[in-house]
């Protein structure tokens, strides 16, 4: 294989390439990227056995096609300090692979391609296809409330349904919830399934090409999400999603309209005085404005106050700041409505017609 191939355009494949390899596994191959270097294109594979991608390189000159298997961190690191070159040549020579740029030449250990496991392709026609920009709102709207750690595994994913022309995402870490919905390009078939937080991330560094759509396509046990430059798969979160719609309360009888950037600046605040012991923070609402309290031992006290529109009755109730921050930063519009119907029952804040957040009440004695 003989390939001379502009810097760039590797930089940033083997940027995506380098999140997937494992990093610590007893096969060496798996630390590796498989190159295929045929018809002036070169394809760029990694894979961690879970999730893969392979990434097309165009521009590229093929001088001698090939395949080679080379450690990811060592290529990636040859061209990441390679970024005053334009091109680089890559070239096997026996079990090695030479990088040559304009004043640099290196000799890379690599091993035999057919070593590495298969990566599968796209196979026929999309179940859905998505505006990139759209798939990858929806995934910063949700991906925040995922289980990091939890028993219940289903819920280490996000829950994707697609009917219609309509997406929904859904995630659960069983102390709050997040919902967001989109407008597909191409009407979908029925499909539901729960999808890695991995895949989920890489999808969001793949969507540089906002104009773009993404077309997805889900199997028995795998999802495959596809570009036009790069291919991404991974298996499926296998388990029961909890019954969300149970969770969401179906009638409240108060209502509070709220800025969203002065409540999120608020709480951030009234968050200042609070500890381990004592994470919380408590919401006293009124008519005309909220008042956002917080007390830790040996700390201190704040109390800070928010303008407001509360339809109904005044109430106090506690929350988790972290879990009201984490959804300020994602809402992006300019207003929320909080939702309540008891200071002991969960909360609903929303944004629009696309996103929902379901947050439980903590009990501050």
């Amino acid at each position: 294989m003989k390939v001379i191939a502009q810097t760039s355009g590797l930089q940033d494949a083997l940027a995506l390439a380098g999140s997937i390899v494992a990093t610590r596994t007893p096969k060496p191959v798996l630390q590796c990227v498989k190159l295929i270097a045929a018809d002036d294109t070169l394809t760029l594979m990694a894979t961690d056995l879970e999730v893969g991608c392979r990434y097309q390189i165009t521009a590229v000159k093929v001088e001698e096609p090939g395949e080679a298997l080379i450690p990811a961190d060592r290529l990636n690191g040859i061209v990441r300090e390679s970024a005053g070159d334009e091109s680089l040549t890559i070239e096997t020579e026996k079990d090695a692979c030479l990088v040559k740029g304009a004043g640099s030449k290196f000799k890379i250990f690599s091993y035999d391609p057919a070593e590495y496991p298969a990566i599968a392709e796209f196979p026929g026609e999309a179940d859905f296809q998505i505006p990139t920009a759209v798939l990858t709102d929806m995934i910063s709207k949700v991906l925040f409330a995922t289980a990091k750690a939890h028993s219940h595994y289903a819920i280490s994913g996000v829950l994707w349904e697609a009917s219609g022309k309509k997406l929904q995402l859904v995630a659960t870490d069983g102390h709050r919830l997040a919902q967001a919905k989109g407008s597909l390009a191409k009407a979908a078939q029925d499909v539901s399934a729960i999808v890695p937080a991995k895949l989920m991330s890489l999808i969001q560094r793949i969507s540089d090409d906002a104009d773009g759509a993404l077309q997805v396509k889900i199997l028995e046990n795998q999802i495959l999400v596809r570009t036009a430059r790069v291919m991404l798969v991974s298996s499926l979160v296998q388990g029961n999603f909890p019954k969300y719609a149970d969770v969401i309360p179906k009638e409240c009888n108060r209502k509070a309209a709220i800025k969203t950037a002065e409540f999120e600046h608020r709480v951030r605040q009234a968050a200042l005085l609070t500890n381990e012991e004592s994470r919380g923070v408590k919401l006293s609402f009124q008519p005309k404005a909220v008042t956002l309290s917080s007390r830790a031992p040996e700390t201190g006290e704040a109390e800070v106050q928010c303008p407001i529109a509360l339809e109904g009755e005044p109430v106090d109730i506690g929350f988790n700041p972290s879990f009201l921050t984490d959804a300020m930063r994602v809402i992006g519009g300019d207003e929320i409505s909080v939702e309540m119907s008891a200071s002991n029952k969960p909360a609903v804040i929303k944004s629009g017609a696309d996103f929902l957040y379901v947050l439980m009440p903590v009990d501050l004695g």
